[in-house]
């Protein structure tokens, strides 16, 4: 019997330098790193990648399938490789915090048309994150996700 109270994974739409934010939608950037994140019922979710400043636009998706919480060593010794990060950006990034979390990524969709956020503001009631905001099924829709 199913579940009742299982619920959907979440989905994000995640602000991403735009070098970092190709990586990923090539598929070469496997884990995103960040200072927070949440790690309730997100496997399976959908990461919308959004390119920030210069390009401002949802570039594609990828699917979340682990989030791991560790000190901030931790991380760039299990993670350096798979982040595609410089140490240098990573020691600025994790200034003053002492964990960060390894958000492990797979099967990286592309969209066809990228998508600027503005066009999404009025209807949706969403803008570009700072760091990161929930996706609603709505705009997973409206996205084509």
């Amino acid at each position: 019997m199913e579940d009742l109270f299982d619920e959907e994974p979440k989905n994000f739409i995640i602000s991403i330098k735009p070098n970092y934010a190709l990586k990923i939608i090539d598929g070469v950037k496997t884990v995103e790193l960040r200072r927070r994140f949440p790690v309730d019922n997100i496997k399976g979710g959908k990461v919308i990648v959004y390119a920030s400043s210069p390009i401002k636009e949802i570039i594609g998706y990828a699917i979340i399938e682990s989030v791991e919480k560790l000190s901030v060593a931790k991380l760039w010794r299990k993670y350096n490789k798979e982040a595609c990060v410089e140490k240098d950006f990573f020691n600025t990034y994790f200034e003053g915090v002492e964990e960060g979390y390894a958000v492990s990524l797979s099967h990286p969709v592309k969209l066809e048309l990228p998508i600027d956020v503005k066009s999404l503001e009025k209807k949706y009631k969403i803008s570009a994150p700072q760091s990161y905001c929930y996706a609603s099924a709505k705009i997973l829709k409206a996205i084509g996700v």
